[in-house]
């Protein structure tokens, strides 16, 4: 291409925020405007002549040739986003237009540099992220809280519906939380409420959902049972394991503590069909098993 072509206008392109590219079918660089050292790190006579894959990030090679591609075949492509290293080792994020010239049988591009949105970008989805772990989780002790459980309840039960299986639900209710709380602290009540916590969620399985309703009342999803005995078993097993894991003393400040709890269990679409009427069987059941001394299941 006759770089004199660009000479005229060289002294105003370098007052563009914007990097102007020339790129042959080789991927070299044969011109780059004054003002591309402001966008690349690197001044245009250090990149004339080299491939533009030496300076562009690695993980980006493959997009990249493949839109290389489709101009070169006369596609006009706008919006393309990729990054480069700059000579300082700074990664700077670039947006693209570009277009093929037939007549010099190169291709034209324009660079910005939109770094900046990006790092806004990734703190406002950070930032969203945030809000919603905030909005959908127990603040204490890490679990999903009432909103998100009722979420996963109902996405199973659509996918059981679908798949013509059932689920299984366990409400637990610790048995000694309130004389703990009373006569050690909150502090002492927070600690013991994350330490049931973590051996709940350690005693289900993967595709489970353990949540914390409030207080010291925990409810357990147990996705994809049979809806045959085989699915009751299932879901016993799971409270079996639970209960199990609650016999190993905790270490509360005060010294250690064994603390169990009163489990109900419902199924669905056996005990209802909606969240609230299993979560409200599963209750009543909890309520008879600590009628009935604590520390057991009640179906």
């Amino acid at each position: 291409m006759n770089k004199t072509a660009f000479a005229d206008l060289a002294k105003y392109m370098d007052l563009l925020l914007d990097a102007i590219c020339v790129v042959n079918k080789q991927h070299q660089f044969s011109y780059l405007s004054p003002g591309s050292a402001r966008v690349f790190g690197y001044a245009p006579e250090e990149m004339i002549g080299r491939s533009m894959f030496d300076f562009m990030h690695p993980d980006d090679h493959q997009a990249t040739l493949a839109v290389a591609q489709q101009i070169n075949a006369g596609e006009q492509i706008v919006h393309f986003e990729n990054r480069y290293i700059r000579k300082d080792g700074s990664i700077v994020y670039l947006l693209w237009s570009a277009r093929w010239s037939e007549r010099d049988q190169m291709r034209v591009g324009v660079a910005r540099d939109i770094s900046e949105q990006k790092r806004l970008e990734h703190q406002r989805e950070a930032l969203i992220s945030r809000l919603e772990h905030m909005a959908l989780t127990d603040p204490l002790t890490q679990l999903p809280n009432r909103a998100l459980f009722y979420d996963r309840v109902s996405t199973s039960q659509k996918r059981a519906e679908r798949d013509s299986v059932g689920l299984g639900l366990l409400y637990l209710d610790l048995d000694k939380f309130k004389h703990i709380n009373d006569a050690h602290g909150h502090a002492t009540g927070d600690q013991l409420l994350k330490g049931v916590a973590e051996r709940i969620a350690f005693s289900i399985r993967a595709t489970d959902t353990v949540a914390r309703l409030g207080g010291d009342e925990f409810v357990v999803l147990i996705d994809a049972i049979p809806t045959t005995d085989e699915g009751v078993d299932i879901v016993r097993a799971v409270a079996d394991k639970i209960r199990q894991a609650m016999q190993t003393p905790l270490m509360l400040p005060h010294g250690e503590e064994v603390i169990t709890a009163s489990i109900g269990m419902a199924l669905w679409p056996k005990h209802g069909d909606t969240v609230d009427a299993l979560i409200n069987h599963a209750d009543q059941a909890m309520y008879q098993a600590k009628r009935d001394g604590g520390n057991r299941l009640s179906e």
